[in-house]
């Protein structure tokens, strides 16, 4: 995987970047951090986000979602079965909005070793960068990090601390209909969640109620404290009625929700 990164010590700030995984960009910025630290903290972040890549990744022949989707293996790794977990348990949180089938996920059967995909096919897009963001997270909180700012395709941001010179880390989310941006946020300890259509990319978010795609010009954002948990549930309120959007949130209240119909 290609990576690259540089250190400017008079700032003691660390800049990774990866021009491609998990089918985007992703840009790192340490703040007030020795060299050694920094670069321990990339090479674990470049590891994990290999790993996941190789484990989720539809397109990629080599990983065992492809395989899985392919029908080319029926066996299911350690990893992936807690990943599986973790989203059945999303599933029932969201009433079912968030699917990785994007349409029936009572179809899947999964035991220690094995899966029976039902013919579905599983796609992680809707949470995979969260997914990769929790433990970035949980990296950088660990090694004492207190100023950092992580991009994640411009749709999944990471804040820890605030920006060495303000109050927070600020980031503008675009309008992608017409020039400007739809809103302006500031993060501090805590992270953003961006999801949407485009006029180049519309319907790629599918109601597994009725199966048909999420056309809407519609952008939502959702702030909170957990990348995973936003990214889900930014992906869940782009399909949610607005009485669905008030009963899931009521599980959420310290979760920020806004939706932007353009």
């Amino acid at each position: 995987m290609e990576n690259s990164f540089s250190y400017i010590a008079g700032s003691r700030a660390f800049h990774g970047s990866i021009p491609l995984v998990m089918g985007t960009r992703f840009d790192m910025l340490v703040c007030d951090i020795e060299r050694r630290p920094a670069q321990d903290i990339w090479e674990n972040i470049c590891s994990n986000l290999a790993g996941m890549d190789g484990l989720l990744s539809r397109f990629s022949p080599e990983s065992e979602v492809y395989k899985i989707n392919e029908g080319l293996v029926s066996t299911l790794s350690p990893d992936l079965q807690t990943v599986l977990e973790i989203c059945s348990g999303w599933w029932l949180r969201t009433g079912g909005l968030f699917d990785i089938t994007k349409h029936d996920f009572r179809k899947l059967r999964w035991s220690a070793g094995a899966i029976d995909t039902g013919g579905e096919k599983l796609d992680f897009g809707g949470m995979g960068k969260g997914l990769a963001l929790k433990y970035i997270q949980d990296l950088m909180e660990s090694r004492g990090v207190t100023s950092a700012f992580v991009d994640f395709g411009s749709s999944s941001i990471l804040a820890m601390g605030s920006h060495p010179f303000g109050p927070c880390w600020k980031t503008s989310v675009a309008n992608p209909y017409e020039e400007g941006q739809v809103c302006e946020v500031c993060l501090k300890d805590n992270c953003l969640s961006v999801s949407g259509n485009r006029p180049s990319y519309s319907g790629h978010i599918i109601n597994p109620g009725d199966g048909t795609p999420v056309n809407s010009r519609r952008i939502v954002t959702v702030v909170g404290r957990d990348p995973l948990e936003a990214e889900v549930l930014s992906t869940a309120m782009m399909i949610a009625t607005p009485q669905e959007r008030e009963s899931i949130m009521e599980n959420f209240p310290e979760t920020e929700v806004k939706t932007y119909d353009l």
